[in-house]
């Protein structure tokens, strides 16, 4: 009798398993769930959306008036000051600036983008009084226009280098600070 018995389970797991078979099948063939790997479009919208990015890049290219304040200067004179161009280099997705400050002979220049493979920002900088570039990458701060950046390669950053923030404070300036606080430089759009 238990022999009876488990024969009709077996049975009847090899008919739940041979019915499911057949109803996938024909739920693939009348365009029902499909089991497939993700396509290349499928993968691409998992990482953030390009708009954010654009956004920020569109509103940074243009002439700018530098104003560089060192910590404890909050309404005094600037304590540096420069012009900044920025420019798109191929396409929206990356811009290259050129920077003169007014009272030296100091020039530098780089590029900020956006990687929409990574989903990351990119900035890079050399300054012509400076030891070496700067290479950085940032994450976008969804509830804000923020970026923080951070050293490329931290485990060797340059003397001085660090981790800075780019804050978007309206159409007409931004923001571009170390994490440490310990300068501050306002952008203001120029006509």
């Amino acid at each position: 009798m238990f022999a009876y018995r488990n024969s009709v389970r077996v049975a009847v797991l090899v008919s739940a398993i041979a019915v499911s078979t057949a109803t996938a099948s024909q739920l693939r063939a009348q365009g029902g769930p499909q089991a497939h790997r993700p396509t290349a479009a499928a993968a691409a919208t998992a990482l953030p959306s390009l708009e954010p990015a654009r956004s920020i890049l569109r509103h940074l290219v243009g002439r700018w008036r530098v104003e560089v304040r060192f910590a404890g200067n909050f309404d005094g004179a600037p304590d540096a000051s420069g012009t900044r161009v920025v420019q798109t280099v191929f396409d929206d997705l990356g811009l290259q600036w050129t920077e003169n400050v007014d009272s030296s002979q100091v020039r530098s220049q780089g590029t900020i983008g956006f990687d929409a493979r990574t989903g990351r920002f990119y900035s890079t900088a050399v300054y012509s009084g400076g030891s070496g570039a700067e290479l950085l990458t940032g994450t976008l701060d969804r509830a804000e226009p923020l970026v923080t950046f951070s050293p490329a390669a931290p485990a060797a950053p340059a003397p001085g280098a660090g981790s800075f923030t780019l804050r978007m404070v309206d159409p007409d300036h931004f923001l571009w600070a170390p994490a440490d606080r310990t300068w501050r430089a306002l952008l203001t759009r120029q006509p």
